[in-house]
Protein backbone atom coordinates (compact mmCIF):
# COMPACT_ATOMS: atom_id res chain seq x y z
CA UNK A 1 0.00 0.00 0.00
CA UNK A 2 2.74 2.27 0.72
CA UNK A 3 4.04 1.85 -2.67
CA UNK A 4 0.99 2.75 -3.98
CA UNK A 5 1.10 6.13 -2.18
CA UNK A 6 4.63 6.54 -2.73
CA UNK A 7 4.28 8.33 -6.35
CA UNK A 8 1.32 10.48 -5.15
CA UNK A 9 3.50 11.37 -2.13
CA UNK A 10 5.01 14.33 -3.20
CA UNK A 11 1.76 16.21 -4.44
CA UNK A 12 0.39 15.21 -1.13
CA UNK A 13 3.37 17.00 0.34
CA UNK A 14 3.32 19.85 -1.68
CA UNK A 15 -0.78 20.26 -0.87
CA UNK A 16 -0.03 20.18 2.80
CA UNK A 17 2.35 22.84 2.04
CA UNK A 18 0.25 25.44 0.47
CA UNK A 19 -2.19 24.78 3.05
CA UNK A 20 0.38 25.39 5.83
CA UNK A 21 1.62 28.65 3.71
CA UNK A 22 -1.84 29.83 3.30
CA UNK A 23 -2.56 29.34 7.21
CA UNK A 24 0.99 31.19 7.87
CA UNK A 25 -0.59 34.14 5.95
CA UNK A 26 -3.98 34.23 7.64
CA UNK A 27 -1.97 34.11 11.28
CA UNK A 28 0.47 36.31 10.13
CA UNK A 29 -2.38 39.14 8.69
CA UNK A 30 -4.07 38.75 11.88
CA UNK A 31 -1.04 39.46 14.00
CA UNK A 32 -0.55 42.36 12.47
CA UNK A 33 -4.13 43.21 13.11
CA UNK A 34 -3.48 42.95 16.50
CA UNK A 35 -0.12 44.65 16.49
CA UNK A 36 -1.66 47.55 14.99
CA UNK A 37 -4.57 47.52 17.75
CA UNK A 38 -1.85 46.71 20.55
CA UNK A 39 0.17 50.15 19.04
CA UNK A 40 -3.15 52.07 19.16
CA UNK A 41 -4.20 51.50 22.96
CA UNK A 42 -0.51 51.55 23.85
CA UNK A 43 0.60 54.60 22.03
CA UNK A 44 -2.52 56.33 22.25
CA UNK A 45 -3.95 58.87 20.10
CA UNK A 46 -1.45 61.70 21.25
CA UNK A 47 1.45 59.00 21.05
CA UNK A 48 1.28 59.03 24.93
CA UNK A 49 1.47 54.71 26.67
CA UNK A 50 -1.90 53.77 28.07
CA UNK A 51 0.63 52.47 30.45
CA UNK A 52 2.03 56.15 31.61
CA UNK A 53 -1.92 57.37 31.27
CA UNK A 54 -2.97 54.98 33.90
CA UNK A 55 0.18 55.82 36.21
CA UNK A 56 -0.85 59.48 35.87
CA UNK A 57 -4.53 58.96 36.92
CA UNK A 58 -3.78 56.19 39.49
CA UNK A 59 -1.34 59.41 40.94
CA UNK A 60 -4.22 61.57 40.50
CA UNK A 61 -6.29 59.38 42.37
CA UNK A 62 -4.07 59.04 45.59
CA UNK A 63 -3.91 63.21 45.24
CA UNK A 64 -7.18 63.34 45.24
CA UNK A 65 -8.12 61.28 47.86
CA UNK A 66 -5.48 62.94 50.53
CA UNK A 67 -7.40 66.19 49.39
CA UNK A 68 -10.26 65.00 50.42
CA UNK A 69 -9.25 63.81 53.46
CA UNK A 70 -7.76 67.20 54.34
CA UNK A 71 -11.13 68.69 53.11
CA UNK A 72 -12.92 66.56 55.47
CA UNK A 73 -10.44 67.69 58.36
CA UNK A 74 -10.97 71.60 57.36
CA UNK A 75 -15.16 71.04 56.95
CA UNK A 76 -15.08 69.69 60.60
CA UNK A 77 -13.12 72.91 61.70
CA UNK A 78 -15.49 75.01 60.03
CA UNK A 79 -18.58 73.36 61.65
CA UNK A 80 -17.31 73.43 65.47
CA UNK A 81 -16.54 77.30 64.54
CA UNK A 82 -19.63 77.87 62.84
CA UNK A 83 -21.20 76.73 66.05
CA UNK A 84 -20.00 79.46 68.04
CA UNK A 85 -20.81 82.34 65.93
CA UNK A 86 -23.94 84.38 65.60
CA UNK A 87 -26.69 82.48 63.52
CA UNK A 88 -30.12 83.66 64.70
CA UNK A 89 -30.86 86.90 65.21
CA UNK A 90 -34.25 88.11 66.21
CA UNK A 91 -35.41 92.16 65.55
CA UNK A 92 -38.37 93.97 67.05
CA UNK A 93 -38.65 97.98 66.78
CA UNK A 94 -41.06 99.61 69.25
CA UNK A 95 -42.32 102.77 71.05
CA UNK A 96 -41.14 102.72 74.12
CA UNK A 97 -42.77 105.74 75.35
CA UNK A 98 -46.28 107.01 73.99
CA UNK A 99 -45.89 110.80 73.13
CA UNK A 100 -42.72 109.60 71.23
CA UNK A 101 -43.55 108.29 67.30
CA UNK A 102 -41.46 106.57 64.91
CA UNK A 103 -40.74 103.41 66.83
CA UNK A 104 -37.24 104.38 67.56
CA UNK A 105 -36.48 101.90 70.28
CA UNK A 106 -35.74 98.17 69.71
CA UNK A 107 -34.42 95.24 70.66
CA UNK A 108 -31.53 92.79 69.26
CA UNK A 109 -30.91 89.44 69.74
CA UNK A 110 -27.85 87.47 68.77
CA UNK A 111 -27.65 83.77 69.06
CA UNK A 112 -24.77 81.01 68.33
CA UNK A 113 -25.88 77.37 67.13
CA UNK A 114 -26.21 76.71 70.93
CA UNK A 115 -28.53 79.35 71.66
CA UNK A 116 -26.15 81.25 73.55
CA UNK A 117 -25.53 84.95 73.07
CA UNK A 118 -27.01 88.95 74.27
CA UNK A 119 -30.03 90.77 73.64
CA UNK A 120 -29.02 94.42 72.94
CA UNK A 121 -31.68 96.94 73.81
CA UNK A 122 -31.77 100.73 73.05
CA UNK A 123 -35.08 103.02 74.76
CA UNK A 124 -35.34 106.24 72.66
CA UNK A 125 -36.62 109.10 74.86
CA UNK A 126 -36.95 112.82 73.61
CA UNK A 127 -34.38 114.07 76.36
CA UNK A 128 -31.76 110.71 76.29
CA UNK A 129 -30.90 107.35 74.77
CA UNK A 130 -30.10 104.41 76.32
CA UNK A 131 -28.71 100.88 75.42
CA UNK A 132 -28.35 98.01 78.05
CA UNK A 133 -27.65 94.17 77.02
CA UNK A 134 -28.94 90.89 78.79
CA UNK A 135 -26.89 87.56 78.85
CA UNK A 136 -29.06 84.56 77.17
CA UNK A 137 -27.67 81.25 77.85
CA UNK A 138 -29.40 78.09 76.09
CA UNK A 139 -32.12 80.17 75.22
CA UNK A 140 -32.92 81.66 78.42
CA UNK A 141 -32.23 84.89 80.09
CA UNK A 142 -30.62 85.48 83.17
CA UNK A 143 -32.17 88.48 83.88
CA UNK A 144 -36.12 89.55 83.31
CA UNK A 145 -37.37 90.31 79.76
CA UNK A 146 -39.52 93.35 78.66
CA UNK A 147 -42.51 91.90 76.26
CA UNK A 148 -40.18 93.57 73.24
CA UNK A 149 -37.16 91.61 74.42
CA UNK A 150 -39.24 88.40 74.69
CA UNK A 151 -40.67 89.40 71.30
CA UNK A 152 -37.19 89.30 69.48
CA UNK A 153 -35.74 86.21 71.74
CA UNK A 154 -38.91 83.98 70.42
CA UNK A 155 -37.79 85.26 66.86
CA UNK A 156 -34.07 84.78 67.24
CA UNK A 157 -35.37 80.94 67.95
CA UNK A 158 -37.50 80.65 65.28
CA UNK A 159 -40.72 80.62 67.29
CA UNK A 160 -41.72 83.30 64.95
CA UNK A 161 -41.80 83.24 61.03
CA UNK A 162 -39.48 85.33 58.88
CA UNK A 163 -43.22 87.03 57.94
CA UNK A 164 -43.98 87.72 61.17
CA UNK A 165 -40.59 89.74 62.13
CA UNK A 166 -40.59 91.62 58.71
CA UNK A 167 -44.44 92.31 59.05
CA UNK A 168 -43.95 93.88 62.59
CA UNK A 169 -40.57 95.62 61.35
CA UNK A 170 -42.03 96.80 58.16
CA UNK A 171 -45.45 98.21 59.76
CA UNK A 172 -43.35 100.26 61.89
CA UNK A 173 -41.02 101.61 59.27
Amino acid sequence: MLEQLLPWLPWILAGIIVLLILHAFSLHIRVSRLTKRYRYFMDGENGQSIERRLAIEVKELRDMASTWQTILSEQKVIQSTQAQTFQHIGFVKYNAFENIGNELSFSLTLLDGNFNGIVISSVYGRNESRIFTKPIVNGKSLASLSQEELASLQSAMGQRSNGDVLASSSVSA
